[in-house]
Parts: structure tokens; C-alpha cells; sequence
């Protein structure tokens, strides 16, 4: 069963996570450079500490008994089993002990590679069978698929010397094929010379033939075997003269390799980069499982359910430009990315359900430094450039900081008004330079914020605001530092709840969106700050959609 929303695609959900897999690598970049460059480095290293290893090949062609001819079913046809048997067994021969010590005989000694280029002092001493046997192991015999033709492949670290070994492995498997095929050859004739012992007399010029001709085989085996033990005459054993010896022609000799058969350092290199990149995936995707914290708008609809508004981009210095405080940018750079989020923010909440009243509200967060002052400052500067009449509230009776933003005192505010019998409100009430926009202080720290903040008197003023301001904003200390934003979101119309992106936890963010439910506060949304496009790219959907929004009455 399909699970895509309505009026969305398949496609268009998979589009949307190839993006979100694109943002992560962009997020975690470093790490996959620094996983490509280590493993890059690390076969440079194995590269030039690693002895190369050549390898020498010769090719030759094994010519093996011709077909029997049998009857199937009143048809005649060839039968190629006794030919397959015949080309494994030269295989076969090819891998075994006799021949290796052939060439063991000739070379004099075999040294393995592990104990080339140390002290032979300090070298435990390895007896004939041992070195043969580690010679062995560096000899391929391979059967060129669909032909007779057979392969011998000798891996060294000296070159000259996996050729040698190449080409007299041949040589050995011609010399040992060809005594056996004259045992062969000698049997066959005893064995003709024995039915014929039936028939004739000692004398007869056939049983005399046969003898000549034994006689000749058995001569043909001793100097072949001669020449198998004798190492002076098998290395006088030439291809040019010798190479069609036992049915078998020499296709290939071994020549002396050039280049090493490994380590192939381009195809090490290119191994490198691509694990380099499959182990900084893999870290990515680790770094993102121990990462709880909120980074995007689908995290915030699907994780914590509640409406999102805006991502509100990472404030940013520019180069040759005077550093502007992130809660001033609205006032100052109206046009920047910033100012330009919190004016989609503001016409958010204005057209997002229009009979909801919306005129006072909590902006709050979970913990310090999330940017809930930023939203407060620049969401009323936004409101006032609307030409809404709008006042900003300090009613963080702990840590209040509008006071130092607008270099005011903290003197004269809430903490003074609710302490005062029927107080004139405008004496408290400061008029920033942004035209409409005003600011009721926090006032001097009161030993008991949440009993005050949460009485009668702060009620009555919310209400007497009411009629003077078209929006009131309240900026209320974070909910697990104190419990006043959830005691004011009871008094208000609603809350707008501020997530840096990327940086708390979503349980404690949960828990204190559990703490607002629990007083049935209205929550309007969440705002996603301090958001890096290149990193999470919400913003930068949104920015680019903000054309779409209805105009404003005044900017």
C-alpha cells in the first residue's frame, strides 16, 4: 500500500530524500575527505613498502588423442571423453612434485620470499622439500577455457628469475611427458611382442623387429632420463629444436616482466578513494544516528507534531561590512536572507488559520542560545513595518537582555508595573527608533518571576496592552530553565516555539513541548534557527518560495 500524501508521487519522495542525502554529505564533508585522504595516504605507504611482485607466463598447446569413434542409436560420432581425461592429467602432471623438482635441480636452491635479503645467520635453515614447496605456490597452471592450450604463470619478486622459472617448468613438463609417453610406447610393444611369442619363432624377422625396436625405446628413455637428472644437458634443452617433444608445441616463452604484476598502484590508489568515501558514508550515517537533535522542517512536523513556520538562516558577517547583531538584522538589513525569513514568518502567521487569534503571544524556547530573542526582536520589527502596532514585552524576569539590545536600563518594567497600584503605562513604555514599534522592559530582578508573572495583575496588564497595541510579544526564559513561558502561554493567545537547528536533543525539546500541552497552550509552530543552507537547505526552499506570500501593507 502506497504511503505518499496526497497529491505527491513516488517520484517526488524520492527526490526529496536523494536531497536529503546530499545535504548530509555537505554537512559531514569534512569527514569524508579526511576518511578519503587517510586511506589514500595509507596505500601510498603500502605502495612503497610493499616488495613489487612480477609475474612471467609461457603458453603451449597440448595436441591429445583424437577422438574415439562410437555408435549411438545407428549413428556414428566422436567421443571426446578419453581426449578431456588425457589434457586433465597433463594438468595435472603439470602441478605436481616430479615436475617441480625438474626445475628445483636445474635452479640449485629456492629461496622463499620472507627470507630474501636477510642474514642467513639469523634464518632458520628450510630443507629441498620445503623450498619446492614454496616454489610451488607461486606457480599458477591454468587451461585457457574452450581450447587445449595451457598456461603457466610464475609470480617473483625478481623478475629474471619468474621468467627462468616460467620457461623451465615447460621445459621439465616436456622432457617428463616425453619419457612417459616412451614407457608408454615400450609397453605397447612387449605386450605385441608377447602375442606374437604365440604364432612365431624366436627367429622370425617380426619378433626380431619388435626386439629392435624395444631395444631403440629403451635407449630413447635412458638418455631422456638422463637428460631429466642431468642438469648440464636440460639446460642445453632448446624450444627451437626440442618444443614439439610429447605431443606438446610451444606457443609462448616467458619473456622477463617489466612492470610489476603488484601492487598495481593506480588500481590501489582508486581502491583507496573509494573506501575512503564507502567509510566516510558510513561515518555520516553513524554521526547521524547519535544525532538527536532537530535539523529540519520534517522533523519538526513528523517528530515533534507540531506546525512548522520558517527556517530562519545562520546570521553571517560579510566581508568589509561592520558585524550587525543577528536581533538587529531586520531593523538594518531588511533586505538580507534574514530579514527577508522573518517577513515570510510574520505573513506565516498572520494567513496561517486567519480566525485564530494571533494578537499577543509567548515566544519561547527549550534551553539558552536557541535564538529566541532574535525571533522576538526581528519578528517585531517586522510586524512594525507592516504598520502593525506592536510592542515587545521583556518577560524574562531571570536573564532579561532587550534591556542591554536597546541600551536601556533595566529599570521601569514589569517587574515595576505589577509592583505599582493603577501605574500610567506610558511611562514605562520605551519608543525604538523603528516606527510603531515599542518596548515594555523587564525592570529590576524579582525574587519570586514565575509567582509574579503568573498573578492577577499580569493578566490585567496583558488585557490593558491589548487595547493599546495591535500584536503584543512576550520573550519569556527558556522552559527548562524556568517555568514562566509555560505560566504566560495560559494567559496568552499563543506560542511560538524557537529550535536552533541542529543542537538540542529532540527528547528534551518533546519535553518541553510536553510541559505547554500540558496548560493546553496554543502552540502557533515552530521556528527552526540558526540554520546553515548548505547543511539542512530548509531556508533556502522557503526564502525562494517567500515570492508567493501576500503582500505586505507597508514595508
Amino acid at each position: 500500500m502506497s504511503t505518499n500524501p496526497p497529491g505527491s508521487s513516488g517520484h517526488d519522495i524520492l527526490e526529496i530524500d536523494f536531497r536529503e542525502i546530499w545535504l548530509k554529505l555537505l554537512k559531514h564533508r569534512q569527514t569524508l575527505i579526511s576518511s578519503v585522504l587517510i586511506c589514500v595516504v595509507l596505500a601510498l605507504v603500502y605502495s612503497s613498502i610493499t616488495h613489487p611482485v612480477y609475474k612471467a607466463t609461457t603458453r603451449f598447446l597440448v595436441e591429445g588423442k583424437p577422438p574415439k569413434i562410437v555408435k549411438v542409436e545407428d549413428t556414428v560420432v566422436p567421443d571426446y571423453t578419453d581426449q578431456q581425461e588425457y589434457f586433465n592429467s597433463q594438468i595435472e602432471v603439470l602441478k605436481s612434485h616430479a615436475v617441480a623438482s625438474l626445475v628445483y635441480e636445474e635452479l640449485g636452491t629456492y629461496e622463499p620470499w620472507g627470507n630474501r635479503g636477510k642474514d642467513s645467520a639469523h634464518l632458520k635453515k628450510i630443507s629441498k622439500d620445503e623450498q619446492i614447496n614454496a616454489m610451488i605456490r607461486n606457480v599458477k597452471i591454468s587451461p585457457v577455457r574452450m581450447t587445449n592450450v595451457i598456461e603457466v604463470s610464475v609470480e617473483d619478486l625478481d623478475p629474471s628469475l619468474a621468467a627462468r622459472i616460467a620457461n623451465l617448468w615447460t621445459r621439465a613438463y616436456i622432457l617428463f611427458s616425453s619419457t612417459d609417453q616412451l614407457i608408454q610406447h615400450r609397453a605397447e610393444l612387449e605386450q605385441d611382442l608377447n602375442q606374437q611369442y604365440k604364432y612365431l619363432k624366436e627367429k622370425h624377422p617380426v619378433i626380431q623387429g619388435l626386439k629392435s625396436e624395444i631395444a631403440t625405446v629403451n635407449e630413447s628413455i635412458a638418455n631422456e632420463q638422463k637428460r631429466m637428472f642431468d642438469t648440464t644437458s636440460f639446460g642445453q634443452f632448446s624450444f627451437a629444436t626440442d618444443n614439439t617433444i610429447a605431443n606438446v608445441k610451444v606457443l609462448d616463452q616467458a619473456d622477463v616482466p617489466v612492470k610489476p604484476e603488484r601492487p598495481k598502484k593506480t588500481l590501489v590508489l582508486i581502491l583507496a578513494i573509494f573506501l575512503g568515501l564507502l567509510l566516510g558514508v558510513g561515518l555520516m550515517f553513524f554521526f547521524e544516528s547519535l544525532d538527536q537533535s532537530i535539523k529540519t522542517s520534517h522533523d519538526i512536523e513528523h517528530l515533534l507534531k507540531v506546525p512548522f513556520l520558517i527556517s530562519i538562516p545562520k546570521a553571517v558577517a560579510e566581508a568589509n561590512k561592520p558585524r550587525i547583531s543577528p536581533e538587529l538584522m531586520t531593523m538594518t538589513e531588511g533586505h538580507s536572507p534574514m530579514g527577508e525569513s522573518f517577513r515570510s514568518l510574520r505573513t506565516n502567521i498572520i494567513f496561517s488559520n486567519p480566525d485564530a487569534k494571533k494578537k499577543i503571544f509567548v515566544v519561547t524556547s527549550t534551553v539558552p542560545a536557541e535564538g529566541k530573542t532574535t525571533v522576538v526582536v526581528n519578528l517585531a520589527t517586522a510586524f512594525a513595518q507592516f504598520g502593525e502596532k506592536t510592542l515587545i514585552i521583556d518577560a524574562d524576569l531571570r536573564n532579561p537582555k532587550l534591556c542591554y539590545l536597546f541600551d536601556l536600563k533595566r529599570e521601569n518594567g514589569v517587574t515595576e508595573i505589577l509592583s505599582t497600584e493603577d501605574p500610567d503605562l506610558k511611562r514605562f513604555i520605551f519608543q525604538t527608533k523603528v516606527p510603531n514599534l515599542s518596548l515594555l522592559n523587564s525592570g529590576a530582578l524579582p525574587p519570586n518571576p514565575s509567582e509574579l508573572l503568573g498573578s492577577k495583575k499580569m493578566e490585567m496588564l496583558l488585557e490593558k496592552l491589548s487595547g493599546m497595541y495591535d500584536r503584543i510579544i512576550l520573550d519569556t526564559p527558556p522552559i527548562l530553565a524556568a517555568t514562566d513561558a509555560v505560566v504566560l502561554s495560559a494567559k496568552t493567545n499563543g506560542v511560538i516555539f524557537v529550535v536552533k537547528a541542529g543542537a538540542t536533543p529532540s527528547p528534551a525539546v518533546m519535553r518541553s513541548l510536553n510541559y505547554l500541552k500540558s496548560v493546553h497552550a496554543n502552540i502557533f509552530g515552530a521556528v527552526l534557527s540558526m540554520v546553515r543552507p548548505e547543511e539542512y537547505g530548509d531556508y533556502h526552499y522557503y526564502y525562494h518560495n517567500a515570492g508567493d506570500a501576500p503582500k505586505s501593507k507597508k514595508q
